[in-house]
């Protein structure tokens, strides 16, 4: 086990109700969650990065990919359930063997225009600027029309477990697209072709 004191868990579920299998569809040749997690691997703080799904296929998919995988049962799998709950359940499941971070990161799988050196930045922030002396607090990112986006949330390994919603919460700004629908994907596809040229 890592000594490593940053964890990134990416959430993968297979089902997805407006866009089937969404977290697998190509994403500059990798599915969408590898192209996520390879792209958090490249921070220069190396985070121990695992994925958490009850899918046999995810989890063949980042045993190929060389990504650490979490099984989480399928009560956590279903369309209710609440990331931060499958967070919770992956840190409890590290921490049984012997595994204590210091920051936690949720990761989404379906914002794949992600960035490190966004999450680098926001990280640097969360450590110098956000409560530093509070054991309770976080970062949100947020998108252009100031609303959370999902795309990470950066938590101290108290947070992870608070019951009640965090007072002491910093945001960093990204400009990315939630992929929720085929509309989604298209532009994301289009936008990160037009970046490349």
């Amino acid at each position: 086990m890592s000594e490593n004191k940053i964890l990134i868990i990416i959430p993968v579920r297979l089902g997805s109700k407006r866009l089937p299998r969404k977290n697998i569809l190509d994403f500059e040749g990798h599915p969408m969650f590898v192209h996520v997690a390879k792209e958090a691997q490249r921070s220069k703080l190396n985070p121990d990065v695992y994925i958490c799904s009850e899918s046999e296929l995810i989890k063949k998919i980042s045993l190929k990919n060389n990504i650490q995988f979490v099984k989480r049962p399928r009560r956590l799998s279903g369309d209710h359930i609440e990331k931060q709950d499958v967070i919770v359940y992956a840190v409890k499941f590290l921490q049984k063997r012997n595994y204590k971070p210091e920051i936690v990161v949720s990761l989404q799988a379906n914002t794949p225009q992600f960035k490190f050196k966004d999450l680098d930045r926001a990280i640097s922030f969360f450590k110098k600027k956000v409560f530093i002396k509070s054991k309770i607090r976080e970062v949100i990112s947020i998108g252009k029309d100031n609303l959370q986006n999902g795309a990470f949330r950066i938590m101290t390994l108290k947070t992870v477990f608070q019951k009640t919603l965090s007072t002491k919460v910093g945001v960093f700004f990204t400009d990315y697209i939630d992929i929720h629908t085929k509309k989604d994907y298209l532009k994301a596809l289009k936008f990160q072709k037009k970046i490349k040229k």
